[in-house]
């Protein structure tokens, strides 16, 4: 019978695994491209995305080992009832309540597993990803950039282009700010040739420090603009 046990488990487990593989596959790709396109759009930083789908794996895996080990036996079930293996099997003296038993039993590490998961691990892990958001939310729109890309950033009023940006951060080449004006009529376009970041000691206040560049302010569609050049603007 522990043969039987072994054989039932071993093909019950394959299955699962295969089906759990490619749901999961599923679900992390769908949220990651969801993740992407908030990077893309300047909510989140490109170099913890990685870090928020390994956080959120426990959680994902919590909700599909279910469903795969379910699946699991039927896949692996069906298969041994279509090649006349269970037919065997009962022929040989094992009953349907014995069948039952040797499943409940091969459930056991999966109902750990989950368990596990469900009351530990993926709690943990989505508090790890929702201290990645809070920071992120209180990120300045530096730590926000991509070099070479128009983000639309602060709730959607700013739209900033920076051609480079300097492994820390800290300065700009290539700017290029459009932003609305209070009324939302207004548009304000500023382009510099490089800028940096300052941060006031004594507040801990962030201001941006333009230089070498341009301000147009006006109403789109009409020529009365005014323009201002600068050596520096903050």
């Amino acid at each position: 019978m522990s043969i039987v046990f072994r054989y039932l488990t071993r093909q019950v487990i394959i299955s699962m695994l295969a089906v759990s593989g490619i749901l999961l596959l599923v679900f992390m790709s769908g949220r990651f491209i969801k993740y992407l396109a908030d990077a893309a759009a300047g909510e989140l930083a490109g170099d913890v995305l990685f870090q928020i789908m390994a956080y959120r794996f426990p959680g994902f895996l919590e909700l599909i080992l279910p469903l795969g080990f379910f699946i699991g036996i039927l896949l692996a079930y069906g298969r041994m009832y279509l090649e006349s293996e269970m037919t065997v099997l009962f022929a040989c003296g094992v009953s349907d309540k014995q069948l039952l038993m040797k499943t409940l039993l091969g459930s056991i590490p999966v109902m750990l597993v989950v368990g596990a998961m469900s009351l530990y691990v993926s709690p943990w892990g989505m508090k790890k990803v929702e201290g990645i958001f809070n920071e992120q939310r209180q990120a300045t729109e530096f730590e926000m950039l991509a070099p070479g890309r128009f983000q639309s950033l602060s709730s959607g009023e700013r739209v900033t282009y920076t051609e480079a940006l300097s492994e820390d951060k800290r300065r700009l080449e290539g700017v290029f700010i459009a932003e609305h004006s209070e009324d939302s009529k207004g548009l304000t376009i500023i382009t510099a040739r490089e800028g940096s970041q300052f941060i006031d000691e004594e507040t801990g206040s962030r201001f941006l420090v333009l230089e070498d560049g341009a301000r147009f302010e006006g109403l789109p569609g009409q020529l009365a603009y005014d323009v201002t050049g600068f050596e520096a603007y903050g």
